[in-house]
């Protein structure tokens, strides 16, 4: 009698695993494959050589060390230095990126508060910093996509600039600091914070990194006016222009003779700020982390979009890195050796822990649970 009672409760153990197994893939791993409530990140890149206009020294008109020697940059008197005089382009620079997590966060959404600055080494806080943003965004937690609500905001800080500017709230379109879980071998709308626009990142391989299979993506964002991006975005739905917001577009268009953007003449040129970026990130797709990313940051000056393409991806590139007039920063980022074994380690992780729940726990609970139902009818047989 008690072998056949421990052969029927065998049985029910049997089954109760078999359909745990079963319901394990469909109730633990969707929990899993959401964006966790307590994410903190920082991300940063390596110390390298770029160009930069130097805000400071235009004010004082004065060459920035560099140009010192360049009889260009000798001016008598008071006249005014040509642009070239004040771009760096021996300037040491990194960039960091913050993230960490803000209201609302639930069941349903998470909001990531990402701060990103563009730092020079050769000057002590805050002197150092060239320009900053911090962007808030509210995700879905299974998709990983901005919510369709206008809750979005960015906030700028320039070295121009005393205070911050921030843009009007807007509904965000594309990915951006994640992709999503079980990416795949596709184009994704991804929004630029800079250029204030989305447009696709195009998959391009499959690579292998520290043992892991990693997807390529990489978008080419052309020329964009960044004044008239601003304004656009600022001014949409009937929305004014603030005084904050003029400060602002004063950074992003400047002023000078011809003579000193190395043009003929000396009459009046205004030119806008326009930026281009060639940005390549590497996706460990199980779980959609970013675990390395490059950029080829270039903001720069330009009388109009032709002129702005041929700078950016044209003729006058060459000219213009090897004799500096309109270029406001120019700056290849690559993610540290720190950077890129961390986000390959959380990767992993999170990985290893999506196989678990989603693969070998089933796995093994549904043999376990058949092995207990086959002792379970062999004791209630024999026992009969």
């Amino acid at each position: 009698m008690a072998r056949r009672t421990l052969s029927y409760i065998a049985i029910a153990v049997g089954a109760a695993l078999i359909v745990i197994a079963v319901l394990l893939p469909t109730m633990l791993v969707p929990k899993l494959r959401s964006l966790p409530l307590d994410t903190v990140n920082t991300t940063s890149t390596e110390l390298r050589s770029g160009a930069i206009l130097d805000s400071n020294q235009v004010a004082q008109n004065e060459p920035v060390p560099n140009a010192a020697d360049d009889e260009r940059c000798n001016a008598e008197g008071d006249a005014s230095l040509p642009v070239h005089c004040f771009i760096n382009t021996e300037a040491e620079l990194r960039s960091v990126r913050h993230v960490r997590m803000q209201d609302p966060a639930d069941a349903e959404v998470v909001t990531f508060e990402v701060g990103t600055s563009i730092l020079r080494n050769d000057k002590e806080e805050p002197a150092n910093l060239i320009n900053a943003t911090v962007d808030r965004i509210t995700l879905d937690r299974f998709t990983q996509f901005p919510i369709d609500e206008p809750t979005s905001t960015i906030q700028f800080y320039d070295y121009n600039e005393s205070d911050s500017n921030v843009l009007n709230p807007f509904t965000r379109p594309g990915i951006q600091y994640t992709f999503p879980m079980g990416a795949e071998k596709k184009s994704y709308p991804y929004y630029d914070v800079v250029a204030m626009k989305e447009q696709p990142i195009d998959y391009i391989r499959e690579e292998t990194v520290d043992g892991e299979t990693v997807y390529v993506y990489e978008m080419d964002v052309e020329p964009v006016n960044l004044y008239d991006q601003f304004i656009a975005h600022q001014t949409a739905g009937g929305r004014e222009l603030t005084e904050a917001d003029e400060a602002h577009l004063g950074s992003l268009r400047l002023g000078f003779p011809a003579s000193q953007w190395g043009l003929e003449g000396d009459e009046e040129i205004e030119m806008d700020r326009y930026y281009a970026n060639v940005r390549t990130v590497r996706v460990e797709p199980t779980t959609g982390m970013i675990v390395n990313g490059t950029e080829d940051i270039f903001q720069f000056y330009a009388q109009n979009d032709e002129e702005a393409y041929e700078i950016a991806r044209g003729d006058i590139r060459e000219a213009e890195e090897q004799d500096r007039n309109r270029t406001a920063l120019h700056y290849a980022a690559q993610w540290d050796e720190d950077t890129q074994n961390t986000q390959m380690t959380n990767a992993k992780d999170s990985k290893g822990l999506l196989n678990i729940a989603g693969i070998w726990a089933p796995i093994g609970l549904g043999i376990l649970g058949l092995v207990f139902l086959i002792l379970g009818f062999i004791g209630v047989r024999k026992s009969s």
